[in-house]
């Protein structure tokens, strides 16, 4: 299963503002994001910026909520929350180009 959804959510980012996140990307951004959010089993996708490696996205879906877009910043050594909320409906403009890897 997990090799099928793999080339799926590559081929999406690679449209996008943003990459799929290297193995050592993800466990930090996701140790960050389990810190905060104490789930990581509605996680879909973890990519980061193509013109900004300190921005990245955690992307999230819910029955209730849909899909959900988590944007962090890299600041001294951590990865913290910048925005959150619907794919494309809250933080600035880059953080809207970025949210669009979630779909």
């Amino acid at each position: 299963m997990v090799l099928a959804v793999t080339p799926a959510t590559s081929a999406l980012a690679t449209g996008s503002s943003a990459r799929p996140a290297t193995k050592s990307e993800r466990s930090a951004i996701m140790a960050s994001f389990t810190a905060n959010d104490g789930s990581s089993s509605e996680v879909h996708g973890v990519y980061v910026s193509r013109s900004n490696s300190s921005l990245a996205v955690v992307c999230i879906h819910t029955p209730e909520a849909g899909t959900q877009a988590f944007v962090l910043r890299h600041t001294r050594r951590s990865w913290g929350y910048v925005t959150s909320g619907a794919v494309g409906s809250v933080g600035t403009p880059t953080d809207r180009r970025l949210e669009r890897a979630c779909g």
